[in-house]
């Protein structure tokens, strides 16, 4: 088991909130280049992390809840998301729309067709469950095991159950840095030196494709110079990315509910050309939105029953005394 690491947490704030904002329809018909190149690296980057930070060594009860928390809010969310679609879609001009939903097609879509950021707890699941069958049950061991796990991955996903090998190869690239035992930031140093090469492969369009060798160096060089500038952001950044990180799992979970409400309001924004304003409201919406429903459901305590945890929401107090 890893131990938390604060410059870890950071980084999943920031590609958390690059999350957020890069949902919003509006931002990506105002800005569709930067689109494409953020969407090059921050999920690639979140499954990255999520490979190195999982963690197999657990009895197999103990794995099975482990994983079930992230299949229980995938199912439940999952299905109040397309019945948001289903019913209000159109009208909100959403990026998807459903034209006609039975129960069949409900089950069809929650097991096969993952929508908005849902699709990273489905894979996240599937990954975990195999990367455990090779590791434990099998008790396989070095290249073995990875290449047994690996080929297992690769045929899922030449199956039409909605998970993608673009997704998968980050979460096996974090796998192999936590096998190798050492620390992350020993595996991708800190360095300025990276935004060179970055800004040159920015220059070009076509390298903007998450699963290809230009796609995957340019997600190395976002962490290793985000993570050379961890020191340098005051303390207050520092733990306002914390912060979201420590909170990830829930604005993933909720914010698809509050990212389609944004939709119905985006046209009162017309008025600024350059959309900064509707970025800004909409993303403080959303987050703010996110992290009070953690809030609540922990209040209600409907957090052990459909996360299988006492607490989701981890309050800025506790990130303000672990975060230097």
């Amino acid at each position: 088991m890893k131990e938390r690491v604060s410059q870890i947490d950071y980084l999943k704030g920031i590609f958390i909130l690059l999350m957020v904002i890069f949902h919003l329809k509006l931002v990506e018909i105002t800005y569709p280049l930067t689109y494409e190149a953020v969407y090059t690296f921050h999920m690639s980057a979140f499954m990255l992390i999520s490979g190195y930070l999982a963690n197999i060594h657990k009895h197999p009860r103990a794995f099975s809840k482990s994983v079930m928390r992230y299949v229980l809010p995938y199912v439940l969310f999952e299905v109040i998301y397309v019945l948001m679609v289903f019913l209000v879609g159109k009208s909100m001009n959403a990026n998807n729309t459903i034209d006609h939903l039975s129960a069949v097609e409900m089950l069809k879509r929650v097991a096969t067709q993952p929508t908005g950021p849902y699709w990273y707890l489905h894979t996240l699941a599937v990954c975990l469950v195999i990367y455990y069958i090779s590791y434990k049950v099998l008790k396989l061991k070095g290249v073995n095991a990875f290449l047994l796990m690996s080929l297992a991955l690769f045929g899922i996903t030449r199956l039409p159950v909605g998970i993608e090998w673009k997704n998968v190869i980050y979460f096996l690239m974090g796998v192999l840095m936590n096998r190798s035992d050492k620390p992350f930031m020993e595996i991708i140093k800190p360095s300025w030196l990276a935004l060179v090469p970055l800004v040159i492969l920015f220059c070009f369009p076509a390298y903007f494709k998450s699963w290809t060798l230009p796609g995957i160096i340019i997600t190395l060089l976002v962490i290793s110079f985000l993570l050379w500038a961890y020191p340098y952001c005051t303390r207050l950044v520092r733990r306002v990315f914390c912060y979201l990180g420590r909170n990830s799992l829930s604005i993933v979970v909720f914010s698809a509910i509050f990212t389609v409400l944004t939709k119905a309001v985006s046209g009162y924004f017309s008025f600024d050309p350059t959309a900064l304003s509707f970025l800004v409201c909409a993303t403080v919406f959303v987050v703010v939105g996110c992290l009070l429903c953690a809030w609540i459901f922990d209040k209600l305590r409907l957090s052990r029953f459909i996360f299988l945890k006492d607490k989701i929401y981890v309050p800025f107090s506790e990130i303000a005394k672990q975060t230097p």
